[in-house]
């Protein structure tokens, strides 16, 4: 009589190789794999072994770059949530549109990649459980940056001899309809192209107006003589 087969349990994952990487290269595979073990196990399960394991480390060799969970978790936010590089701004005194088409472009190809998606929808659950590591990175990613844009606004007004408005003094209003489109992807699932595309399209035409809102006022019409 033939015994009875029975089923071998399931092989564990198999890690990739191991080999040396420069520092540079081996940071970005370990925030891939944290994105990935966040997202799945969340923070409180995720276990510094298995982000080790997903991107071909050893426990020891993680500790190398990281101290640990937390210290990953603000770099990941670092990496992926960071307002964009402000550097190549457009001549001064070449129009208001150049200027809000160059702020939009440089907030979309920012903020709109994939794993800035993936990172918000992360943060978004994770907040409540690590609230001093948010406060850590809008203290030192988020407010330098409007800071820095804040100023970039109010030359930009005075080179093009325009009255400065609420944008100049509160440029997080510059960051509101991308924060507005990272959040409705997060909720609402992806946004196909043409979604994008109107929200860019609404933000250059939103930063137009506050840029330079008198040229928005029209001009009032001249009473005329009544008919006799």
């Amino acid at each position: 009589m033939t015994p009875p087969l029975h089923s071998s349990p399931a092989a564990p994952a198999v890690a990739p190789p191991r080999q040396r990487l420069p520092p540079e290269v081996r940071v970005v595979q370990i925030l891939d794999a944290a994105l990935v073990e966040f997202s799945e196990r969340g923070f409180a399960a995720a276990r510094m072994d298995d982000i080790a394991r997903r991107c071909g480390l050893s426990k020891g060799g993680l500790y190398a770059h990281f101290a640990g969970k937390e210290e990953v978790f603000e770099a990941l936010l670092t990496r992926s949530l960071a307002p964009p590089d402000l550097g190549e701004m457009p001549v001064l005194g070449a129009g208001v549109r150049p200027m809000a088409q160059w702020v939009v472009d440089k907030l979309y190809d920012s903020l709109g990649r994939p794993g800035a998606v993936a990172t918000l929808r992360l943060l978004v659950a994770e907040s409540a459980r690590v609230p001093h590591l948010i406060v850590l990175w809008k203290r030192n990613v988020v407010q330098p940056h409007l800071i820095l844009l804040g100023d970039i606004l109010r030359a930009h007004a005075v080179q093009e001899g325009v009255v400065p408005s609420v944008i100049t003094q509160e440029p997080w209003l510059a960051l509101s309809p991308v924060v507005h489109a990272l959040l409705s992807q997060v909720v609402l699932g992806g946004a196909n192209p043409q979604d994008l595309d109107h929200y860019r399209q609404g933000h250059v035409a939103l930063l137009c107006e506050l840029l330079d809102p008198a040229s928005r006022i029209l001009p009032q019409p001249v009473p005329q003589p009544p008919a006799k």
